[in-house]
């Protein structure tokens, strides 16, 4: 029998046993792997995704950014751009048959997402303020009170206890404006115009000469759509050689605020640059920029061959300009001139609030006496509560177009003549009357008692009184629509006198003043166009041209004039349906999305 050294049966059992960690590791590190490489993958895959996603929000971001600037008339450019968490996104706008086409797109380290959105004008005219005024100014005092928000072109003074629930501006306005130059006769005019309709007749242009050396504030034209144009940029241009040249400020001419018959519509720029006196200048407005033969979706401005300091021509911004046809006509305008820091301004020693959360703003040149949870954008400010300081970041906000323009107003008064006119006054003091589409040649006066029901458009030229628990109704046949009662005086509610919708939500009674009060007589209480004092509701109130006095605990739903006054515990409650507010004729404005989809990468 042999024997096997001991010594070799040891190593042999070390061989082996090193054998079997190697084994045994190899086995750990391929387990180790396989069990690690899912796990990498799947977090590079996370990450990818939340890049991915990160890019898709931020394109979405830019879209609702451009859709706000949009519906709240804001002037947008043929592009806008947005920088979110240190990553720019591109929105690109163009325009369609009957609103905007606009493609956002966003890069996140390689990741690229598109967005296209399509939104198409509304029936209706946009309200996206409880409160707007011109360069009148806002003052409210007495503990009055608005929910929603304020946009002012002149300034927002504020008493004791007051409260604005939203955010509020006060722009760049003034109430030292003034008509510099001007080429609006004779009526009707003699000749028009038209522009969009070919490629050599895209887009018009008028030189001027200012008198003064000032800001300019904004322009008026005269002008009628055909079809149904889009919103229109329009340029502030200096003068090259006789031709439009440097770009200087834009403004946007709204379509919902031109109407198919002659009227005059404001053109309010994004900044207010000085302009030399006796030195030549352009507004030029510019057509579809797509490129096509022909279109029937048009404008057309009045015109004359009267106006010694400036020639009008037809062509293409950018290429070449020609004569009119016939040559020498000059287009119908205004300028205004005078524009001032406007300012929000508490009382001394007792604070205006504004907002109700940290996203609500204050936003003016000079800012003084307010309390908000929010920033407070401006350039100076003092004692404001807890010290805050102006953040600066910001300049100061544009002046904005009121919802209404005077081209409006004339459409809706060629609607009410369409029926046969009512001649004299009208009483109404007992249920039962009924009215559409009418003018009226004397005042209406609705009486305790009495219900007026509307089913179209009511032009007064005397007096409107609602007064004693009267009430002006809309037809229910209305449904959602709401209607016009227009005055070329004033308007005076009181004494619980009130205002209906016809009962479907979105409906709503709209009084409009043409009155400039105070700036004549005869006016309404304190010196006011529309004068609301104890009842109304659910009535939108109008005065362009003038100053609405609300107080005594009395509300409404919406406010807009060039001047508005709140007191005694008055009341302006926003409701969201009025940003596109829809009417059974007329006008139309606002925007509504259409479609909203990612584009192939």
């Amino acid at each position: 029998m042999l024997s096997i050294p001991q010594k070799r049966i040891s190593q042999k059992k070390g061989q082996v046993m090193l054998v079997v960690v190697v084994f045994f590791m190899s086995f750990v590190l391929i387990v180790s792997l396989g069990l690690i490489n899912p796990i990498i993958k799947q977090f590079n895959l996370t990450s990818d995704i939340w890049k991915s996603k990160e890019s898709y929000y931020v394109s979405e971001s830019g879209i609702e950014d451009v859709i706000f600037r949009i519906k709240s008339n804001m002037t947008v450019g043929s592009s806008e751009n947005l920088v979110l968490n240190g990553f720019d996104v591109n929105t690109s706008i163009t325009s369609t048959l009957n609103g905007k086409s606009l493609i956002t797109e966003s890069d996140r380290n390689g990741y690229t997402k598109k967005i296209e959105t399509k939104i198409r004008e509304g029936e209706g005219i946009s309200f996206n303020y409880g409160i707007q005024t011109g360069n009148g100014g806002f003052y409210i005092t007495g503990g009055s009170s608005v929910v929603g928000n304020v946009y002012s072109n002149g300034d927002i003074i504020g008493g004791s206890g007051v409260h604005i629930t939203g955010s509020a501006v006060a722009a760049a306005g003034g109430i030292g404006i003034f008509k510099d130059q001007s080429n609006e006769i004779p009526l009707p005019v003699p000749y028009g115009i038209t522009f969009n309709n070919t490629g050599n007749t895209r887009d018009f242009a008028q030189s001027f000469q200012p008198s003064t050396t000032s800001a300019i504030n904004r322009i008026s034209v005269y002008i009628k759509k055909n079809n149904s144009p889009s919103d229109f940029s329009v340029k502030l241009m200096s003068d090259n050689n006789g031709i439009p040249g440097t770009q200087l400020a834009v403004a946007t001419l709204i379509a919902s605020n031109v109407s198919t018959n002659y009227g005059w519509v404001d053109l309010v720029f994004t900044s207010d640059p000085v302009l030399n006196t006796n030195t030549t200048y352009w507004f030029v407005i510019e057509g579809d920029t797509k490129d096509k033969k022909t279109s029937t979706n048009t404008y057309t401005i009045g015109a004359n061959t009267s106006y010694s300091l400036g020639v009008a021509k037809i062509g293409t911004a950018g290429g070449v300009w020609n004569s009119t046809s016939p040559s020498g006509l000059d287009g119908y305008f205004s300028l205004y001139l005078g524009s001032a820091p406007a300012q929000i301004w508490g009382n001394e020693g007792d604070y205006m609030y504004i907002g109700s959360t940290s996203t609500d703003i204050a936003w003016s040149s000079s800012i003084k006496h307010i309390r908000t949870p929010g920033k407070i954008y401006c350039q100076t400010s003092s004692n404001n509560y807890g010290g805050k300081t102006c953040d600066t970041s910001r300049s100061n906000p544009e002046t904005l177009p009121l919802p209404v323009s005077e081209s409006n107003i004339d459409q809706w008064k060629s609607e009410a003549e369409s029926g046969n006119p009512i001649i004299g006054n009208l009483i109404v003091d007992w249920d039962g009357d009924v009215i559409g589409n009418k003018k009226i040649t004397g005042n209406l006066t609705v009486n305790g008692g009495g219900t007026l029901l509307i089913t179209g458009t009511v032009w007064v030229q005397g007096y409107i009184i609602v007064t004693g628990g009267g009430k002006i109704k809309i037809s229910p046949s209305l449904g959602p629509n709401s209607a016009v009662i227009l005055t070329d005086k004033y308007a005076r509610i009181d004494g619980d006198g009130k205002f209906e919708g016809s009962g479907t939500v979105g409906s709503y009674p709209v009084v409009v003043s043409t009155s400039v009060c105070p700036s004549t007589t005869p006016c309404a209480e304190n010196n006011s166009a529309i004068s609301l004092s104890g009842g109304a509701g659910a009535v939108v109130l109008i005065a362009p041209f003038g100053r609405i006095n609300i107080n005594g605990g009395s509300g409404a739903r919406a406010v807009t004039a060039d001047s508005i006054y709140i007191s005694g515990g008055g009341t302006v409650t926003y409701e969201t349906g009025l940003a596109n507010l829809s009417f059974s004729s007329g006008p139309s404005g606002g925007f509504n999305i259409e479609s909203w989809r990612q584009l192939e990468q």
